[in-house]
């Protein structure tokens, strides 16, 4: 449905649809409790088996273009979202930034040039970029720059300065036993290859042979050890990998099966900034610059500078008038698409705490919460006990959100100025979701944020229903057994959803009429029994 459509239908219903989104105060006892609304039997049914004896479910369902709620079951629960929280953090993110909004990432010489020597540091600046992190291929232009001004020998060092957002690098209540996983790669206002080396190893030629070794990007930040050898014919790959502390060495010991393709393993870079420098470095030697200080980075707070970024982030300024080299992202409307398009952790957080930077006055994620918080609370209008917000992405364990927080935050933004940026950066079936509901009804229908963690599973967003009605829901369930039959659940009430036709439901089955007080309802007449034995014929 356009959304100018939509955004008709939700002028002649706003003051019902404002109602049943307010609905009860969350966390109050026993409220949406029982199913409820007019596809409550058949929805219901499918969230209360017995598979789910021991999940808690939470849904809501309403339609924008009636402003009336079709079905609802725990709606005002504080449940774990997981990266449903990235509809809170891309939401703000357009409401503060703007559609147009570019980080930056400059490269300046801090010193003076003489003879083509840089009597000083070379330094790489970054403000969160996440298109410049996601691989090694963004900092070339930066070496070249280097030397096209003629630059030829440093004689301070190639410092990655990571001070825009500090040195904060993994969320609160995120579980430690996600720091070393890629998908929790640490955010730095510097990144490179996504912080993240992958390793990967392919048998020798014959038995006994050592195992061929390569990674990627190459670097110098880890220095790879491998002692993994060829194994015997119908040997099964054992490889252990003993990781040394930041910026160390990485031990690889084990078999490798013969017949086996290739081995992988990916290892998470502890100092983004450092390794994102050292990647500069190598680049420079490739072009024949010279080094004489080695790497390092900044993560210290500067204020003043920060303001500069900000103002060029904007498009207000250039930052700093010796710039070597000044890179801007594209704007944030495609980047806010590629977080919730690929669930991008990473970046979601990178786009959280700059919001902190530019609201808060810090990169922290105390900041980014604290604003992302406000604009909930104060633009959206959500009480504030209906959510709890703590890192960009949902990897926090300390996140919550109800059903009914999701739902109006998604028709607040229908309606709102960026409204239409927010709508097209959620996945639709059949397009950015290729592996759910395909062949169904919901294919071009269903456009929606999903979610998962362990023991977590969340699907919300929008649908354009057969019956021609826009609905929008949120479907979280905590505590689970399986995460893949939770997603088999949300996509059959995804399919229902989309197949929704207000005027081909079956009429509602008349109440059976109450007794009278004093009144005895009328009995059936007993059945005759048969006689015990015999030709089975009733007794005369």
């Amino acid at each position: 449905m356009p959304v100018t459509t939509v955004s008709r239908h939700l002028r002649h219903s706003a003051l019902f649809l404002t109602a049943v989104l307010a609905g009860p105060l969350a966390g109050s006892a026993g409220a949406q409790e029982a199913p409820s609304g007019i596809l409550a039997p058949r929805i219901a049914p499918l969230l209360r088996t017995h598979r789910y004896r021991y999940a808690t479910w939470g849904a809501l369902v309403v339609s924008l273009t009636r402003g009336d709620t079709l079905f609802a079951w725990r709606a005002d629960r504080l449940m774990v979202p997981a990266s449903n929280a990235k509809l809170f953090t891309t939401a703000a993110a357009l409401h503060y930034l703007g559609t147009e909004f570019r980080f930056v990432t400059v490269l300046f010489a801090e010193g003076r040039v003489n003879n083509g020597v840089l009597f000083g540091d070379l330094v790489l600046y970054g403000t969160g970029d996440p298109t410049f992190g996601l691989d090694t291929a963004s900092l070339a232009p930066f070496a070249d720059s280097v030397a096209r001004a003629g630059i030829r020998r440093i004689r301070g060092a190639v410092v990655g300065d990571a001070s825009f957002l500090g040195a904060e690098l993994t969320g609160p209540g995120w579980s430690p036993d996600n720091f070393a996983r890629p998908f929790a790669a640490p955010p730095s206002a510097l990144n490179a290859a996504e912080n993240v080396i992958v390793i990967t190893v392919t048998p020798g030629r014959s038995t006994g042979d050592a195992a061929r070794v390569t990674v990627d990007p190459p670097n110098d930040y880890y220095t790879v050890v491998s002692v993994v050898v060829t194994g015997r014919a119908r040997s099964r790959t054992r490889i252990s990998v003993d990781r040394g502390p930041a910026h160390g060495v990485i031990d690889l010991r084990g078999v490798i099966a013969p017949d086996r393709a290739a081995w992988r393993t990916s290892v998470v870079v502890q100092e983004p900034a450092v390794f994102a420098a050292g990647m500069l470095r190598s680049l420079l030697a490739a072009r024949g610059i010279e080094v004489q200080g080695g790497v390092r980075s900044e993560t210290g707070d500067a204020p003043e500078r920060a303001r500069q970024m900000l103002a060029a982030t904007h498009g207000a300024t250039d930052p700093f008038a010796n710039a070597i080299a000044v890179r801007r992202s594209p704007p944030l409307d495609d980047l806010v698409t590629f977080i919730n398009y690929r669930s991008h952790n990473l970046s979601a957080e990178l786009a959280f705490r700059t919001i902190g930077r530019t609201v808060g006055g810090a990169g922290t994620f105390a900041a980014g919460a604290q604003a992302v918080a406000r604009f909930l609370r104060d633009q959206v209008g959500l009480p504030p006990g209906s959510f709890r917000v703590t890192d960009g992405s949902g990897l926090s364990l300390l996140d919550q959100a109800t059903p009914r927080s999701l739902v109006q935050l998604l028709a607040w933004m229908r309606r709102a100025p960026e409204g239409r940026a927010f709508y097209q950066s959620l996945p639709v079936v059949g397009e950015g979701i290729r592996s759910r509901m395909l062949g169904t009804a919901a294919v071009g229908r269903l456009r929606a944020k999903t979610g998962t963690m362990n023991a977590v599973s969340a699907l919300s967003g929008y649908v354009s229903a057969a019956g021609g009605e826009e609905l929008v829901f949120s479907l979280l369930v905590n505590d689970l057994p399986s995460v893949q039959r939770a997603r088999d659940t949300q996509d059959s009430v995804g399919v229902l959803l989309s197949a929704f036709d207000r005027d081909s439901l079956p009429p509602p089955r008349a109440a059976r009429p109450a007794a009278r007080r004093g009144t005895s309802p009328a009995r059936t007449p007993p059945r005759r029994s048969r006689p015990r034995g015999g030709s089975g014929t009733p007794r005369r």
